[in-house]
């Protein structure tokens, strides 16, 4: 996809945001997301910020005591509705038709992965270099999907037939299945192609539910 096919950040972020942040919270959010996709993180300012929304930058401190407040209140809007979306998909996961349902949620996160990319590729580069950044990343998304993970997997063992030792092995075939399904958003995007029948065979067999699903 060429910059020309994708989405202006401006509607992207009024997508991402829309019926997360209203008012004039919502309006600092959307300019900052357009700040700091122009001109990065680090060169992105207060001042900016303030010139995009139409607003002094005494009185953007009456909203936010920072950029990196600001920065905060962007991830916790984008990657909570990411986390809502994840929740959802697992809860939605049944060993009635699993495989299916599998190739469904490939194509859903496939479609997720286009419309958040913009935000993605603005955002993640800045948290990874950030402790404060990584921390939230981390405890409010990584941990709530991989318990909803666990517990999924748990219950499909029981219904399908859990594998030898799957007590002990769920949290390693876990940690193996996301790094197969991002890996695999990943580089199809560069290879531009979409095995999802061979990638969904190969989730099955690293769970070990290749046979009963």
């Amino acid at each position: 996809m060429t910059r020309s096919d994708e989405q202006p950040d401006a509607v992207v972020a009024g997508g991402l945001l829309a019926g997360e942040a209203d008012g004039r919270r919502g309006e600092i959010l959307e300019a900052a997301f357009a700040v700091f996709a122009e001109r990065g993180y680090d060169a992105g300012s207060m001042r900016d910020i303030a010139a995009r929304v139409g607003v002094s930058e005494p009185a953007l401190y009456r909203h936010f005591p920072g950029k990196e407040a600001i920065f905060l209140a962007l991830m916790r809007t984008g990657i909570g509705r990411l986390r809502r979306e994840g929740l959802a998909l697992i809860d939605s996961m049944s060993a009635h038709g699993l495989r299916t349902r599998l190739l469904a949620a490939v194509s859903d996160r496939r479609r997720a992965v286009r419309f958040y990319r913009p935000f993605l590729q603005t955002m993640l580069p800045v948290a990874t270099r950030n402790a404060d950044f990584v921390h939230e990343y981390r405890e409010t998304v990584i941990r709530p999907v991989f318990e909803h993970l666990r517990a999924k997997a748990a219950e499909l063992d029981a219904e399908l037939g859990a594998p030898t030792g799957a007590d002990t092995s769920r949290d390693a075939r876990i940690r193996a299945l996301v790094a197969l399904l991002v890996g695999y958003m990943l580089t199809s995007i560069i290879l531009d192609d979409e095995p999802d029948e061979a990638i969904v065979d190969a989730a099955l067999r690293v769970m070990g539910w290749h046979e009963v699903a």
